[in-house]
Order: C-alpha cells, then sequence, then structure tokens
C-alpha cells in the first residue's frame, strides 16, 4: 500500500474518545504499544491511535496493514481485507463496524473509535465501496438527506442548481419528514416511492456518488418486490379468470369456495353492496391494513381486476 495514500487519508476523524497522532507527532508511548502488539518486521508508523495514554490500548496504523488491541491483540493486513461493513444499530443510525479478511472478520464496538470514519478512511485507502447492513428503506431515511445536504452544500464540482432544483430538494426533504411521521406498510410505501424518485433526480443531474449506489441497492431491492407481487398477482389473475369462466359454464365451486373463504375472514358481501364510495374506500385500506396489503400492492390489484 503506498504510502502517500494512507497518510493523505488518515486523521482525528477516526476517532471519539482516544487520541490520534500522526507520523509528525507519534508519542513515547508508542514503544509499548509496539511492544504489546505491534509487529516486529512492519514497524514503519504512519499514525497511531491511543485509548489509554500510556500505549496499552489502541491502533497502529503502517504502510501494511493495522495492529490494534482494546480487549486482546489482533491485526489484519490491507491487501488481506475483502470487506468493509457498517452494521445499523437497531436504535437511531449509529453504527458498529465489521471487517472481513480472508481468514478472519473483526468487529468494532467500542467507544474509542468514531467507527463510521473509520470504516470510510479504509474505504479511501483501499479504494473500497463500503457494505451498509440495513434494511432498504433504512437505506432511504438515511442516504437521502445526505445526497440532498452534500447539493446544498455545493460539494459536487461543476454543478449549477437553479431554483426548481431547490424546490425539488426542498420537496424532498418535506417527504422525507412525512415519511417518519408513518408506521409500517405506509411507510415503506413512502420510503418505495421516494427512492424511485429520488435516483431520477440524481441522475438527472448527472450525480455519482457511494450514497447514491446504496440507494440503487435499495431500488434493486424495491423492484424485486415488484417483480414478486406482479408474479403472485399473474397467478392470482388467472385463478379469478378460471373461477369465472367455471361460473359462466354452471360450475360454481370455486366461486363457492371464495364466498366462503371471504366469510371466514369476516368480509360481508352483503355489507359492501349497500355502501356509498367513499365508505368502500375506508373499509378496503382497513382490510388491507388487517391482511398486511401495502397500498402500492393494492393499487396493483385495481389495475389487475378493475376498480
Amino acid at each position: 500500500m503506498e504510502k502517500e495514500i494512507i497518510l493523505e487519508n488518515l486523521d482525528e476523524n477516526i476517532v471519539n474518545e482516544a487520541t490520534f497522532y500522526n507520523q509528525q507527532n507519534i508519542p513515547s508511548q508508542i514503544s509499548k504499544a509496539l511492544y504489546l502488539y505491534g509487529s516486529t518486521t512492519d514497524y514503519q508508523v504512519l499514525g497511531f491511535v491511543d485509548a489509554s495514554d500510556d500505549g496499552s490500548q489502541g491502533m497502529i496504523f503502517t504502510d501494511q496493514g493495522v495492529y490494534f488491541c482494546f480487549k486482546e491483540p489482533h491485526s489484519f493486513l490491507y491487501e488481506d481485507i475483502e470487506e468493509l461493513v457498517l452494521v445499523k444499530k437497531e436504535e437511531g443510525f449509529d453504527f458498529y463496524a465489521k471487517i472481513k479478511t480472508k481468514a478472519n472478520t473483526f468487529v468494532f464496538k467500542n467507544k474509542y473509535l468514531n467507527l463510521k470514519g473509520f470504516i470510510e478512511c479504509l474505504s479511501e485507502i483501499l479504494e473500497m465501496p463500503v457494505h451498509y447492513e440495513m434494511s432498504a428503506y433504512e437505506k432511504v431515511e438515511y442516504f437521502v438527506p445526505i445526497v440532498l445536504n452534500d447539493l446544498k452544500e455545493d460539494v459536487y464540482e461543476d454543478l449549477e442548481l437553479n431554483e426548481q432544483h431547490f424546490q425539488q430538494i426542498k420537496d424532498i426533504e418535506h417527504e422525507l419528514e412525512m415519511a417518519k411521521e408513518l408506521k409500517d406498510l405506509d411507510y415503506q410505501d413512502e420510503c418505495r416511492s421516494l427512492c424511485r424518485y429520488c435516483l431520477d433526480f440524481f441522475e438527472s443531474l448527472g450525480l455519482d456518488s457511494d450514497e447514491i449506489d446504496a440507494l440503487n441497492e435499495a431500488q434493486s431491492f424495491f423492484d424485486q418486490q415488484d417483480s414478486q407481487e406482479n408474479q403472485q398477482l399473474e397467478g392470482a389473475k388467472r385463478w379469478v379468470d378460471e373461477m369465472m369462466s367455471n361460473y359462466q359454464n354452471g360450475d360454481t365451486g370455486m366461486y363457492d369456495q371464495m364466498k366462503s373463504t371471504m366469510e371466514s375472514l369476516g368480509i360481508d358481501e352483503e355489507r359492501l353492496k349497500n355502501m356509498s364510495n367513499e365508505e368502500v374506500d375506508q373499509y378496503v385500506k382497513e382490510m388491507c391494513k388487517k391482511f398486511g396489503i401495502s397500498q402500492s400492492l393494492f393499487d396493483k390489484l385495481k389495475d389487475r381486476f378493475g376498480k
């Protein structure tokens, strides 16, 4: 690994409750760190994280790899890294880190490192993308604001935004805030809709970034869901067509089976006949929530079977 690339990306952004020292400012306690968890052959120190003030806990960066000890001594070489991972914790958008090598997976959950900054630093050094372990919906909620903020902060070079672009940014931010107030299937529907809209917007601006790559991953998941839903709907449409054909030919078996199923699910056909359009709409929404049918899937059902 080129020394200059490491030095260019290695800085205090990788630490939280620890002290970072660059190559020009390595403290005396590095001797203890090298003795306890360093290498006897790879000792060109390019950066040092001291988590204990005496060198007994911390992390050593060389031009070959990383040596560290927070509980027990471990190390990995840059050339052995296969995947850099940030895993979303259950609450909020805090992360813990995983580094997968050819032989091991190292998990970092300590408070000494800024784990997101640490992984992003390695990503820049290795020119390796970061993999985010979170749901597709969480990716929309997390990455879209980052891209929007970069647009507002003029991070993308040679890009001039007009009033319409800024209005689109404001509209997306509003939709994101609205989505956070939604629950379950409504939240998921809003995220799916936002993801496609945002990607089209970002593409129209010619944007390219790791955050947009993550949104494309989310969109791939949504596309796969759409494909599965369409296959299910095709199967349902074939069943209904067969039922209607049989009914018209005097065979009411499938129709009677469907009515029995509706009754067992608490769906009252006679009650529906006497409802207004608004009442039917509300009733259908309640049934969708009851049986876990999203609004997007229901819209597809209406398109396939008629309103």
